[in-house]
């Protein structure tokens, strides 16, 4: 599976989606998604870019089905920026649980082909399809792992790694925001991921399935240290002009695309120490960030660069995980910009969302 970074090949992508078949195969893992999520995570494109792209092709009508999995991006979005350790929420269960990780997971090995397959393609590609990040954050849970570390191993190695999308979804699967954990059983599994698996410990009801807090396979448990490798940059050469701050999160090759402007991507350790990411998924950063023109790189603490430069004027976008203080900040490209408020649901958050832009999206 390749994940290439030009805005280009990017369109391309966008331009193949048939929402309709998105609707209807989206839950298997052979199903006609989009993959853009890497693309949407970095902030390459918007969720407002893809789907301004799709309606020249389809009514809204037949996007509704797809604009709602863009809207659950942007309900976490919205969860995150009302409260930044959204990956943590004490208040969320944090303590419920082993705080470790299952060691036949890290392995592949957890006794359920479909999991284990996607695992491996998760070590080659840096990508997982969404239901099998439900199946594998359900076998944790039901085998009474706490999510925390589970979720930062995946988010290690997931190229369109987000931190609220990624840790509230496994808050979701653990049922810490509805009350009710996802289970899924061997039959389940079987159906959408096309094996024909029997004889596991998830070959049962989902009555039985209820009840487990307990899986063999997953009894060994694991402790990692993840690290961040990040690349030795070079010296800045500024010129007299505004200075735009990317980051891992803003690697939009159209921001402010005719301005002059010193363009610089901050890639700070503190949040990559918070924040641990793979080499692959550093290597996909890195190949976004070349396809922005004039792209020079720093390493450090953004109040080191600012004190640097005292004269010059920054810019940055919004994102709850950076904090630019004195830079002006241009807001994100919102889907459902008029709707910020953090939501005690995905169902309240739709609703809002319905009411104002009904005519548009829904």
């Amino acid at each position: 599976m390749k994940f290439p970074a030009s805005l280009n090949d990017i369109i391309e992508r966008i331009d193949t989606i048939d929402p309709k078949a998105y609707a209807q195969t989206r839950n298997y893992f052979s199903g006609a998604v989009s993959q853009l999520s890497p693309y949407i995570s970095r902030g390459i494109i918007s969720t407002r870019f893809v789907y301004s792209r799709l309606r020249e092709r389809y009514a809204a009508q037949e996007c509704v089905r797809f604009v709602s999995e863009l809207l659950w991006r942007e309900y976490f979005q919205r969860l995150q920026q009302h409260d930044p350790s959204i990956d943590t929420r004490p208040r969320l269960g944090n303590g419920i649980g082993k705080r470790a990780i299952p060691e036949g997971m890290l392995r592949a090995a957890t006794g359920i082909d479909a999991v284990d397959t996607a695992i491996s393609n998760l070590y080659r590609d840096g990508y997982m399809h969404n239901h099998a990040r439900m199946y594998t954050a359900s076998l944790c849970i039901m085998a009474g792992y706490n999510y925390l570390q589970p979720a930062r191993w995946m988010y290690y190695h997931l190229l369109d790694g987000d931190v609220a999308s990624n840790f509230c979804s496994w808050q979701w699967v653990a049922g810490l925001h509805t009350g009710k954990r996802y289970i899924a059983n061997q039959e389940n599994i079987n159906t959408y991921s096309g094996t024909a698996q029997k004889g596991t410990s998830l070959d049962k009801s989902y009555a039985d399935i209820e009840q487990l807090s307990y899986l063999p396979e997953l009894e060994e448990q694991a402790q990692l240290d993840f690290a961040t490798l990040l690349p030795d940059p070079g010296e800045l050469s500024l010129q007299d002009a505004p200075v735009l701050i990317y980051n891992s999160y803003n690697l939009d090759p159209l921001w402010r695309k005719d301005s002059t402007a010193n363009r610089i991507l901050h890639l700070d350790p503190a949040h990559f120490a918070a924040y641990p990411v793979s080499e692959k998924v550093m290597d996909f950063i890195m190949a976004a960030a070349r396809h922005i023109d004039g792209l020079q790189i720093f390493k450090g603490a953004y109040s080191t660069l600012k004190s640097s430069y005292p004269n010059h004027t920054f810019i940055a976008k919004e994102h709850p995980l950076f904090s630019y203080p004195g830079a002006i900040t241009d807001p994100r490209d919102w889907l459902a910009e008029k709707v910020d408020g953090a939501y005690p649901s995905f169902s309240k958050y739709y609703s809002a969302v319905k009411k104002i832009y009904y005519a548009d999206y829904i």
